[in-house]
């Protein structure tokens, strides 16, 4: 028995009036329970994610190496407890932002503030560290006090001061072979006073030591967050939980809806495709764009189980090879060729014809081992150009070098990335592999090309520190799929059809082209009218795509010349 026809069973068991009301009533309880808890209950929320933990590695000796055939400098024995002290280093970088709804005050803290604590871990030094609004970075720094256990904490003055008294002693001590003198333990630091605006995000950058009682040793990595906010939550991004209660309710009000409208549904989940207009016998052949030949190819897949004596194929060439094969084609193939392009192809003779078809969005995305979310449009065109060839120039944390992932000459995405977003060209081609540099290319960062958006796909995946674009809905695939890809917000404007109004770059309208204005009659006229269809239009929606045609006939605004 299918889902449907089981919730129809379960819809006519509970059919009676008095059933009905009951299951409209706890479905609209358990449809509306999420937006209670985020609009009324918890609509305050402070996200924390540790973007970096783990050793500094500023040590001129590794301590640990075992190799007792070398022998270092006389002068090892002297530095020994300088040496020891930068082994025994480590670093945190935590990243903190209001994920809410509203703006949060010192005054929601309720005199338990924002802490962070490391495992026993000594505090040598913080920092403020890519504040989202740059005037709040003095703010944040004065609200910095750090505890000892002592009745009143230090400010980041006093702990700044330490530092320098540290250094000055150990050097001297360790001259004259004296052991380190007493100073401040702290190992919590928290905010006296913590204002942030809806969005605002901020990194705390902290350097520690482990404690005189743990001279060797494996470093701690543990770390702990405290505070409680009136309203609202703080939240570990790394371990919140999948499944909560208001997922679960929401959840089950799906259901419940569900039950109440599966008499509705004449047997079957989806109407059955038709055309637009009437049916049409003949072959046609699609060709074009890697990223949306996989869409259209699903919707002639409908058009085909509608019309049997229809034969409709795709093949992804590259918008730009696909256009030239369309304006290259003979008279007889005039009628059974069009071309998918990624935005108007230039330099295309004046007989062919643009047929808008949907709004397609991209996105540039990277592998999840860079570590980043954003970038400026300088800093992505910095990328491209050489001006940075690691991540760590880009955030704080380990070396990583960076890896471009392109497209080749034929791609209209590339054609459309080069002009919207980088203002200039990708630059030379220098690895086959994206691994290495195995070309004679004198582009100072290795880069590959891959032929489709699949293959982007599938080396982005597997290659650590790349960076690359493809179109948003494959981008959102890729991510459910469980693929390590996150797509990146460029001038803090993430892909999305309401970015575009703000700013955001890298989007265009995907058109159908044909060679002068289709038959009447003809398989190619009635496959155009069916992708503007309610059918077509749907298929475009469910994956991620805006149809220029809408319900009315009218084309939608983004979709006008």
């Amino acid at each position: 028995m299918r889902f449907e026809d089981t919730l129809g069973s379960v819809a006519e068991l509970l059919g009676s009036t008095g059933g009905i009301l009951g299951l409209l009533a706890a479905a609209v309880i358990a449809t509306l329970a999420p937006l209670f808890d985020r609009y009324v209950l918890r609509r305050k929320r402070i996200y924390y994610r540790v973007q970096y933990n783990s050793k500094i590695g500023l040590s001129p000796v590794d301590l640990q190496d075992g190799d007792g055939a070398v022998k270092h400098a006389d002068e090892v024995d002297q530095l020994r407890p300088i040496v020891e002290l930068l082994d025994r280093l480590s670093l945190v970088v935590i990243r903190v932002r209001n994920a809410g709804i509203e703006d949060i005050s010192n005054d929601d803290f309720r005199g338990s503030p924002l802490k962070f604590t490391f495992g026993g871990r000594i505090i040598w030094n913080a920092r403020i560290s890519e504040p989202s609004i740059e005037p709040h970075r003095e703010k944040l720094k004065d609200a910095l006090q750090f505890d000892s256990g002592k009745p009143a904490p230090d400010e980041l003055g006093t702990v700044r001061t330490s530092l320098r008294k540290r250094l000055t002693a150990l050097f001297r001590n360790s001259q004259a072979g004296k052991p380190e003198s007493p100073q401040p333990q702290w190992d919590g630091v928290h905010f006296r006073e913590l204002d942030l605006h809806r969005r605002e995000q901020f990194k705390l950058v902290v350097v520690l030591r482990e404690p005189d009682d743990q001279p060797a040793g494996e470093l701690t990595k543990d770390y702990g967050c405290f505070g409680r906010l009136d309203g609202g939550r703080i939240v570990n991004e790394k371990t919140q939980r999948r499944i909560t209660w208001p997922r679960i309710t929401a959840t089950f009000g799906v259901l419940l809806t569900g039950v109440l409208i599966a008499t509705l549904i004449a047997n079957v989940w989806r109407p059955t495709a038709e055309p637009a207009a009437s049916c049409a016998p003949g072959t046609l052949r699609i060709v074009g764009s890697s990223a949306f030949s996989p869409i259209v190819d699903s919707i002639a897949a409908e058009y085909r189980r509608a019309c049997p004596g229809s034969t409709i194929t795709t093949q992804a060439t590259g918008s730009i090879d696909g256009v030239r094969m369309l304006a290259a084609a003979s008279p007889d193939e005039r009628g059974s060729l069009a071309a998918l392009s990624d935005g108007r192809a230039s330099g295309a003779p004046a007989e062919l014809v643009t047929q808008p078809v949907a709004v397609i969005l991209y996105s540039v995305v990277v592998n999840d081992s860079a570590g980043i979310d954003e970038l400026t449009l300088d800093q992505l065109r910095g990328i491209y150009s050489g001006r940075y060839q690691d991540w760590n120039q880009l955030r704080a944390g380990p070396s990583l070098p960076i890896r471009i992932i392109g497209r080749g000459q034929e791609s209209g995405t590339r054609r459309l990335f080069e002009q919207a977003v980088l203002a200039g060209p990708e630059g030379a081609l220098s690895s086959d592999s994206c691994d290495v540099r195995d070309r004679p290319a004198p582009a100072p960062t290795i880069r590959c090309e891959r032929s489709s958006e699949a293959q982007v796909i599938e080396e982005l995946s597997a290659t650590d520190g790349a960076i690359g674009y493809i179109d948003l809905p494959s981008a959102r695939a890729a991510r459910a799929n469980g693929l390590p890809l996150t797509a990146i917000a460029l001038d803090d404007n993430y892909p999305d059809l309401s970015s575009i109004s703000n700013g955001y770059p890298f989007w265009t309208v995907e058109y159908l082209y044909t060679k002068g204005f289709p038959e009447g009659g003809s398989l190619l006229e009635s496959f155009i009218d069916y992708l503007r269809s309610g059918s077509a239009r749907d298929e475009l929606q469910t994956a991620g795509y805006t149809p220029c045609v809408g319900k009315d006939g009218r084309l939608h605004p983004l979709c006008r010349d």
